[in-house]
């Protein structure tokens, strides 16, 4: 299999880092059970307001939280670093990806059990 970056990346939606959000105010040390209803206010402000996720601003933003600042929207426009954030075994940052592809998760995985 050869992917082809391109098409792939063209499907990419802002959307998609939401979670990125909600795990920003974890890291700030906000409980999870409040970041997940934040980010899906995020969402909905998006929404409501026509615009993607990414194009929130930080007066925006920090209407939902006051933790929501500069980083915040900088995490709302980076893939890249949603992808390598998951560096756990399985997980989608290049390390991992190579790691399953080259058989050396099932391996572990099978460790495990």
């Amino acid at each position: 299999m050869e992917p082809k970056a391109e098409p792939l990346r063209s499907e990419l939606v802002p959307e998609m880092l939401a979670t990125d959000l909600a795990e920003f105010l974890v890291r700030k040390g906000v409980p999870f059970r409040e970041t997940h209803h934040i980010s899906g206010a995020a969402v909905k402000l998006s929404e409501d307001c026509g615009i993607p996720l990414s194009a929130l601003t930080v007066e925006q933003l920090q209407t939902l939280h006051p933790l929501l600042d500069a980083d915040a929207v900088a995490v709302l426009q980076n893939y890249e670093a949603s992808v390598e954030l998951k560096d756990s075994m399985g997980g989608t940052s290049k390390r991992q990806v190579l790691a399953q592809v080259g058989g050396r998760v099932i391996k572990q995985w099978r460790k495990v059990k």
